[in-house]
């Protein structure tokens, strides 16, 4: 049986194909289940049907750890890039930052902020949304109270307007 994207089997599942059932399970031991049937009666448990080997799991927690020591050796040396220092001084006199930067230096950890940033890589005018369908009801343009009344409509609302004539040709009675 599949179960969040998993396979789990089991002996007894055999000749069960097509059977509704019900998942009970632990929430910290996922390399088993139990597993019932739609009224509840347990039918037995199931086990994990890929599990990795015990040295695809050693692999895998030293490849987090060398993750995890990475991520706070960054941390750090970006911590101590943060950190501002200052001239030491005796008298009463506005502080003066120390830690020369060259421009090259600053123009190369600038483009390394640029490229880490998703949201500009996201790069969002690449492809522009489509418009509407035509029977959605959408908002009007911000910038409506701006734009001239229409034409139809008296400027001056004081000003009575005398109501259209028939349009439709003398004889017409459709």
């Amino acid at each position: 049986m599949s179960w969040r994207g998993r396979t789990y089997v089991a002996a007894w599942m055999t000749g069960q194909a097509g059977r509704q059932v019900r998942v009970r399970y632990m929430p910290h031991h996922d390399h088993e289940i139990e597993v019932c049937d739609a009224r509840g009666r347990h039918l037995g448990p199931a086990h994990l049907a890929d599990a990795a080997t015990p040295e695809q799991l050693q692999a895998l927690r030293e490849a987090r750890a060398e993750r995890a020591r990475r991520l706070r050796s960054d941390a750090k040396a970006a911590e101590r890039l943060r950190r501002q220092r200052f001239a030491p001084t005796t008298s009463a006199e506005p502080a003066q930052r120390l830690g020369a930067v060259t421009a090259a230096q600053a123009e190369r950890e600038l483009a390394a902020v640029d490229y880490t940033d998703v949201v500009r890589l996201a790069l969002p005018d690449l492809i522009p949304p489509a418009p509407p369908p035509a029977h959605w009801r959408t908002r009007r343009p911000r910038c409506w109270h701006s734009a001239a009344p229409p034409a139809s409509t008296p400027a001056d609302p004081s000003v009575d307007v005398a109501p259209e004539s028939d349009s439709r040709p003398a004889g017409d009675a459709s």
